[in-house]
């Protein structure tokens, strides 16, 4: 099995060096790497371009395409799986690590198991300490779904699994430009239900949490509108699917609470994800939640059927 590894690239200059040699010394030999420059604003190309040099064996197999702006992780991401012509893709955030055996340890898996996606253990890494394993969910597909259509619960991260190039036929339309945060829930909420899923519970990822410029680390309205958005498209994925499942509908209302906790209306979430609830459950969580009055009595029965619907 050939496998292309895509790193988006923004702001990880400080970053890139240790990511990028922890991918060129990978056990597995038939790995292409994509990158893709969002128009960073520092040194990250360069500090690669040089890490490159010290991998004379994998240069050949190193691509860096270029936003010609700075178009976010939705559009770079959607950009990035239009790269892959192998037979596996795997993605890596370019301020990350993976041990020396990480896609060959997961090639294996999906070889033993035929699976379209293998998920793998990680540890969160910062300030150049490990913190404890990881591990996958364990268990049917159906209920782990579930605990991601829940939000917070599962884990729906995209990194730390490998993927089978045809999972792109069944869902083309991966990612979305300008849906830059909650791309990996939007992701991962439409891709489970069509396709196959194993796991192994060796260390694949070093997940880095002391990078305070990341992606993930922005905040405000704009986040708060790309998550709006996320839920939308999952919401539109399931309607024509026929039905909203219950614990979808737990992850919808989630929205409204970070509507509240960021102190934005909760006419925000009516507007950008125009969310009609289906359940009785639902439809008496989002009245409470609509009456500033009673909200804590929405929030109260809202915690208490996340809990059974997750289960």
């Amino acid at each position: 099995m050939t496998v292309t590894i895509l790193i988006p690239i923004y702001g990880v200059e400080r970053y890139i060096a240790d990511c990028a040699d922890s991918l060129f010394s990978q056990t597995y030999p038939d790995i292409e790497y994509v990158f893709c420059d969002d128009s960073t604003p520092d040194g990250s190309i360069r500090v690669l371009e040089k890490a490159i040099q010290r991998y004379p064996e994998r240069r050949n197999a190193v691509r860096i395409i270029r936003n010609e702006r700075n178009s976010g992780i939705g559009m770079t991401r959607a950009r990035l799986v239009k790269e892959v012509r192998t037979d596996c893709f795997f993605f890596a955030d370019s301020d990350d690590l993976l041990p020396r055996e990480a896609i060959a340890t997961l090639v294996k898996r999906m070889k033993e198991t035929g699976t379209d996606i293998v998920d793998g253990a990680y540890r969160e890494y910062s300030d150049g300490k490990e913190g404890p394993i990881q591990l996958p969910f364990h268990g049917n597909k159906d209920a782990y779904l579930n605990r991601i259509l829940c939000q917070s619960i599962g884990t729906h991260q995209l990194w730390g699994r490998l993927y089978k190039a045809s999972v792109l036929q069944k869902l083309p339309n991966m990612f979305f430009d300008g849906i830059d945060c909650a791309e990996d829930f939007c992701a991962m909420a439409r891709l489970l239900p069509l396709v196959s899923r194993s796991w192994t519970d060796e260390v694949v990822y070093l997940y880095r949490t002391d990078n305070r410029t990341s992606y993930t680390k922005d905040a405000g309205e704009k986040n708060v509108r790309s998550c709006l958005r996320a839920n939308k498209e999952v919401l539109r994925f399931y309607h024509l699917r026929g039905h909203l499942p219950f614990p979808l509908e737990i992850g919808l209302l989630n929205a409204y609470r970070i509507c509240r906790g960021n102190g934005f209306p909760l006419s925000l979430a009516d507007d950008i994800m125009g969310y009609v609830p289906e359940h009785y459950r639902a439809r008496l969580i989002c009245r409470l939640f609509h009456k500033p009055t009673l909200y804590n009595i929405g929030d109260m029965f809202y915690r208490l059927f996340r809990l059974s619907s997750a289960l």
